[in-house]
């Protein structure tokens, strides 16, 4: 362990801090949900139902702090156990995250305000992608094909931080003219998703032999 690099906490970092107002505005939805607040439009179907979304924030939160341990290639080498047994709750959990959302994208009544057709196609659209993502990924380990297992984690881990890259896309605009509603509101936070996409995308060209970047899901 002595000759092994040295992790770089710089990457964890950032993407705790990513993590940290998705996280702690999860919190509070499971404190108002656990309190039994007063139900108002925007809190409504939480209130009606709340075990998917408690479902939910719990295993998005592992699923973004554990994550973003697991990427550093010194990390992994210099930990290995703690890697594998952080991925062993990160992936269950970011299938969770993924179903539950793909859940409440489907079956909560959400104002129009908040969701217009085209989020509700992106939403269900990241649902689907980032459950099929682990479950190749999750294959790929299994098949100690290690090259792949880190590229489809990779874009996983990128369409669970999601609501991270919203938060940074909205404040401002937030604080300049008001909380975005309709279309524009659905045009900002599908954004947030390709952003993130399209870096996992150029990370994993750039970190990876190029016959793992879009290997068929078949191999």
């Amino acid at each position: 362990m002595s000759n092994s690099p040295r992790p770089s906490w710089k990457q964890p970092a950032a993407l705790l801090l990513l993590s940290l107002v998705p996280v702690a505005a999860g919190a509070v939805r499971l404190s108002t949900l656990a309190g039994n607040r007063g139900v108002t439009a925007e809190n409504a179907r939480f209130i009606t139902a709340p075990g998917p979304v408690a479902v939910h924030i719990v295993s998005a939160t592992l699923f973004c702090l554990l994550g973003a341990f697991q990427f550093d290639p010194a990390f992994r080498q210099r930990y290995p156990r703690l890697h594998r047994g952080a991925g062993r709750v990160a992936a269950p959990c970011g299938m969770l995250a993924a179903l539950t959302g793909l859940w409440m994208t489907l079956a909560y009544p959400i104002p129009a305000a908040l969701q217009g057709d085209l989020l509700y196609a992106v939403r269900t659209a990241v649902g689907l992608a980032m459950a099929l993502a682990i479950a190749v990924s999750v294959r790929a380990v299994l098949q100690r094909r290690m090259a792949r297992h880190q590229a489809w984690m990779v874009r996983a881990y990128a369409l669970g931080q999601g609501a991270g890259t919203q938060v940074l896309i909205l404040l401002p605009v937030t604080l300049m003219a008001g909380a975005p509603t309709f279309f524009f509101r659905d045009v900002l936070m599908a954004s947030a998703w390709g952003l993130n996409a399209a870096f996992a995308e150029w990370l994993v060209r750039r970190r990876l032999p190029p016959t793992f970047c879009l290997a068929p899901l078949t191999h």
